[in-house]
């Protein structure tokens, strides 16, 4: 437990950015799947809109976690929750299977989260 000493618990909020940010791509995936009336309309709406919004605020939480000291190494290890942010949306919203596959892989991505914390 002495290893926790050094951690940064701001590079939390690489956690939450990288959520932020699956939301916003939730957001895109709607309206794409959507039919428009016009080409304009294909990319000016509420969804879209919003969705680049929720992207561009997922930036800057992640420019406050820099400046609060988080390493680059950090906050890209951390970046990596979102891959199970988006599959955890991914069925929840869109209802897509969790197969084996990708049970499997977000489980390597957070054991490698914890291995890099602890050691």
């Amino acid at each position: 437990m002495n290893s926790f000493v050094n951690w940064n618990p701001w590079s939390l909020l690489f956690a939450l950015a990288s959520l932020i940010a699956a939301f916003s791509h939730v957001l895109l995936k709607k309206s794409a799947a959507e039919p428009h009336k016009n080409f304009i309309r294909e990319y000016l709406n509420w969804k879209v809109i919003v969705g680049y919004g929720l992207m561009f605020a997922s930036m800057f939480v992640c420019v406050f976690a820099y400046s609060k000291n988080v390493t680059m190494q950090s906050g890209a290890v951390m970046d990596g929750t979102g891959n199970l942010w988006i599959l955890l949306l991914s069925f929840l919203i869109f209802h897509e299977p969790l197969t084996k596959r990708k049970v499997l892989g977000n489980l390597l991505i957070i054991t490698g989260i914890v291995c890099f914390n602890i050691f």
